[in-house]
């Protein structure tokens, strides 16, 4: 897939606030989101990687086998996220990564262990203690988007690519 001559792209281009994280040479950034379908059981998790001129989307079809919740599943595309950006900074040398997500509650998730959540905490954390150890002098960040994700194209890229995964091959009609 061409990005670059997707609509969305071009509207981040031209969005000054989108051009700083697309152009910036020393921080990559990394936009995330989980979509489910509960009742077709079906989840998907997505990554828009920005860094050095350099846009790139991926997705993947969460192997869930029941629905643990919009919590879980943005854990979940945290996490896959954390394993983009793995394979991304044997290419890349950043010295800081920001993964943003649209979760309100991720500080407090990851702060606290809850029993619903706590599948998805520990393996978020082990995935990212994993991942500070192999590269310590990268500060990796996890942040709310907040006000950020308000007409953010980067963010709409993984929001449609974790939909359209989730929904990939299920002889259904998409929503």
């Amino acid at each position: 897939m061409d990005l670059f001559n997707n609509l969305l792209v071009r509207k981040a281009f031209a969005n000054p606030k989108l051009r700083q994280h697309i152009v910036n040479k020393g921080t990559m950034f990394l936009y995330c989101d989980y979509a489910g379908f509960a009742s077709r059981n079906v989840y998907g998790a997505a990554c828009c990687m920005v860094f050095n001129r350099t846009i790139s989307l991926s997705a993947k079809k969460l192997p869930l086998t029941k629905d643990y919740g919009s919590n879980y599943g943005e854990m979940m595309a945290i996490k896959f996220s954390l394993e983009t950006l793995a394979g991304a900074l044997m290419e890349h040398q950043p010295k800081i990564a920001v993964i943003f997500t649209d979760c309100i509650r991720i500080s407090h998730l990851l702060a606290q262990s809850h029993v619903r959540e706590e599948r998805g905490r520990e393996e978020l954390a082990a995935t990212l203690a994993s991942l500070n150890l192999l590269y310590p002098d990268v500060s990796i960040q996890i942040k709310y988007m907040s006000k950020h994700k308000k007409n953010n194209h980067l963010h709409r890229l993984a929001h449609n690519a974790a939909r359209e995964t989730a929904l990939a091959n299920v002889g259904i009609e998409k929503p």
